[in-house]
């Protein structure tokens, strides 16, 4: 018989248990309106990894406080948005070239034949979830352009627009090497290299497009890196130091400022949590 779940708590006797878990809560009214703002799931179960005493996941170390915890929150929604920012970039210049070389070389509906694909089967689902895509933005100006004077046909440069992240990813893996290849060399990359980092961007995308955890997160799909990188493969640094290639240099100076004012402001952010080098600033800036 499965075990019941955890009984009920208000925001008061969340704080008492929070106390008797060992860990100190400096001002009771502050934490509890904390509490009725962010889920206690969401802020003590993620925040609170790597907090507790040894493996007893219920039981702080000595001296770990409420306001330490939440400024691992605050601390990592600031993250987020600096990711999110750089994602962004990416995003938009890896659709525009991927587009740009899909309709020269196969003109304006290539996309919707087989001939540029490897696998038929994993073309027909990109078709499926286009045209899902597609259907929940009926009403997007794009959709109802094409619609009226096209018949729905959609030219690649406007259906990446319509595309998730991931489905524009799905597309360019599933095209031939060749081609795989010279859009990774529009991007200034090898194709090992993109279709590597690709799969990073896309799970650290689901993760802030759901308000995730950055913080003390380890990668799934780790990037791959340059010989010359010696900092953490699964950390969320990989993917800020890989973003930053793709954007302006004033664009990475703005991230690293914010991202130094953070740590600034939250000193109880470890380092080694998120794979942050020493030098990571001269890093992110490309010195």
């Amino acid at each position: 018989m499965a075990a019941s779940v955890k009984p009920y708590l208000s925001y008061a006797a969340q704080v008492e248990h929070l106390r008797a878990c060992g860990m100190y809560v400096e001002d009771e009214r502050k934490a509890m309106e904390i509490l009725s703002r962010v889920n206690y799931y969401r802020l003590i179960n993620a925040y609170g990894l790597g907090l507790y005493a040894g493996e007893d996941k219920h039981r702080f170390r000595e001296g770990v406080t409420f306001w330490q915890v939440y400024s691992l929150y605050a601390f990592d929604n600031r993250l987020r948005h600096v990711v999110s920012e750089l994602l962004e970039e990416f995003e938009v210049l890896f659709r525009t070239r991927l587009a740009h070389y899909i309709g020269g070389h196969y003109g304006p509906l290539g996309y919707l034949g087989p001939a540029m694909f490897v696998s038929a089967d994993f073309h027909r689902d990109m078709l499926d979830t286009l045209a899902r895509e597609k259907g929940a933005q009926s009403k997007s100006p794009i959709v109802k352009h094409h619609q009226a004077k096209y018949g729905g046909d959609i030219p690649i440069w406007a259906a990446v627009e319509i595309m998730s992240f991931g489905t524009t990813v799905k597309l360019y893996n599933n095209m031939r090497p060749s081609d795989q290849q010279a859009v990774a060399a529009l991007m200034g990359v090898s194709a090992k290299h993109l279709y590597s980092w690709l799969r990073a961007f896309v799970e650290v995308r689901n993760i802030c497009a759901h308000y995730g955890r950055l913080y003390n997160k380890a990668l799934l799909f780790p990037p791959r890196l340059f010989r010359e990188c010696h900092f953490q493969q699964n950390s969320i640094f990989a993917v800020l130091y890989l973003l930053r290639r793709f954007v302006e240099p004033e664009v990475a100076l703005n991230c690293a400022v914010r991202l130094r004012e953070a740590l600034q402001r939250y000193p109880a952010v470890e380092l080694r949590r998120i794979g942050f080098p020493e030098d990571w600033e001269r890093l992110l800036l490309g010195e």
